[in-house]
């Protein structure tokens, strides 16, 4: 038995559920994230901001404020489904105790996107008034995406499925949406944040499904890439037109 899965043993009998039930609740969150974030931000909402602002640092502020309003129906929809099932966010890991090593690996993770990020261009040290105020709101987007992926992953880890799958669901229902660019899809812009996505998702995993390591990982490629981060989605929308 790998490390990953070695907890499959551990989940108490009053919350195993049946396969069928966790893979829908799987594919109602999935559905959420891919209509509000997916087609509602990287598609309409980028779209409106390039042709508005274009790919500047204005645009990558307002499409900062676009996907923190989505992130806002996001956690909105998260906590009701939560609170008709008698759950709070500590059952999906939030101050759920983790260990150093996770948090460290967060750590590396988030500097290492948001190097990559700024190896395509961009000043780390670009100062104005946005950054602040993208990097508060930042810390929010992240915090959704990481609670309804772990919502996701907690339904299939009760139905017993293998923690391997349950970081490729993480990978490909995060990384997919994120292929969306204004009205096109972008396989190449799929295939990295399924890495990325699938690696948090794994992280999350290993790290005793605690959101403490992937919610500080996230957020960093926020505080630490924004404006580029944002600013870069308007450019590659420019880019497929």
């Amino acid at each position: 038995m790998t490390s990953f899965d070695a907890d499959r043993g551990s989940i108490p009998d009053s919350v195993v559920l049946p396969p069928g039930q966790a893979w829908g609740r799987v594919a109602a969150m999935a559905a959420i994230l891919w209509v509000i974030l997916g087609i509602g931000c990287f598609s309409f909402g980028s779209r409106w901001v390039h042709s508005t602002f274009g790919a500047t640092i204005q645009g990558a502020f307002f499409l900062s404020l676009v996907f923190t309003a989505g992130a806002l129906v996001v956690v909105v929809a998260l906590r009701s489904w939560q609170r008709r099932l008698g759950e709070t966010l500590s059952d999906i890991g939030w101050r759920r105790p983790t260990t150093r090593r996770a948090i460290a690996v967060g750590v590396l993770f988030g500097v290492l996107w948001t190097a990559m990020g700024y190896s395509r261009g961009g000043n780390p040290l670009e100062l104005s008034w946005q950054r602040p105020i993208m990097m508060i709101l930042g810390v929010y987007i992240a915090f959704a995406e990481e609670a309804a992926r772990a919502f996701m992953l907690t339904q299939l880890h009760r139905a017993r499925v293998p923690a391997i799958l349950q970081i490729a669901v993480g990978g490909i229902v995060m990384g997919g949406y994120h292929g969306l660019i204004g009205l096109h899809f972008s396989p190449l812009y799929a295939a990295f944040s399924f890495i990325m996505f699938a690696v948090l998702s794994a992280i999350y995993v290993w790290g005793r499904r605690s959101l403490t390591p992937v919610v500080i990982g996230h957020s960093l490629t926020h505080v630490l890439g924004d404006p580029e981060l944002m600013r870069s989605i308007l450019v590659g929308l420019g880019y497929l037109g």
